[in-house]
């Protein structure tokens, strides 16, 4: 994969060649009509403005210390969006995100509900995570339901480690009955055990985030 680090690239597909100008951003990646950015560890609390921000269908955004991602909003043709470390209290910032086919959160700690998710109904994968250092402390997010999860037509794999509703029951995970996989971690093994059983649900690995080459 080739990354470019100047703040100019020239985009081709289908021998249409379009000079773009992106501001500030650390990679970005070329593949046929892809084009993805990447914001890694930016110290910077304010998130660059997003410029040809139609262009831009995947981004990776790694542990920087924005205080919001509401440039995200106006990326409508993003379809892939990796996350270490959500600022957000919400998922708002996503709502005319509505092409979103993957979205990987790990540490979301502000978060406490997931009804801005129901919009996103080109979800095909997501997972949310918390910090695998928090593993050894047993720390959780806890959301209020998983219900809005259940409103998205073609959800198909699901991962959510440390990530809890606040009452936790076969009923509440039965909402995914109709999954291809559902993996869940820091839930009671009593219920998963049931859940799997009695539903026909792999516990397989969603698919990861990656740029098609």
């Amino acid at each position: 994969m080739k990354f470019v680090t100047n703040e100019s690239f020239r985009k081709t597909s289908n021998a249409v060649v379009k000079n773009v100008r992106l501001a500030r951003y650390k990679h970005v990646s070329l593949q046929g009509s892809i084009v993805h950015i990447e914001f890694m560890r930016d110290k910077s609390r304010d998130m660059p403005i997003i410029e040809n921000r139609l262009e831009i269908t995947s981004m990776t955004i790694w542990h920087c210390n924005y205080l919001s991602f509401s440039q995200l909003s106006k990326c409508t043709n993003l379809e892939q969006l990796n996350v270490a470390t959500l600022p957000e209290g919400d998922f708002n910032f996503l709502l005319k995100c509505n092409s979103l086919k993957f979205l990987s959160i790990t540490h979301l700690p502000n978060i406490s509900n997931l009804d801005s998710l129901s919009g996103l109904l080109e979800l095909e994968t997501l997972s949310l995570s918390t910090l695998p250092s928090w593993d050894a402390w047993g720390k959780k997010t806890f959301v209020h339901t998983l219900e809005p999860l259940a409103k998205l037509p073609k959800l198909k794999f699901l991962e959510l480690f440390g990530v809890l509703p606040e009452a936790v029951s076969l009923e509440s995970l039965s909402i995914f009955q109709h999954l291809e996989s559902a993996r869940f971690s820091k839930y009671p093994k009593k219920i998963l055990n049931q859940f799997y059983k009695q539903f026909e649900v792999s516990d397989n690995c969603a698919p990861e985030f990656e740029i098609a080459s």
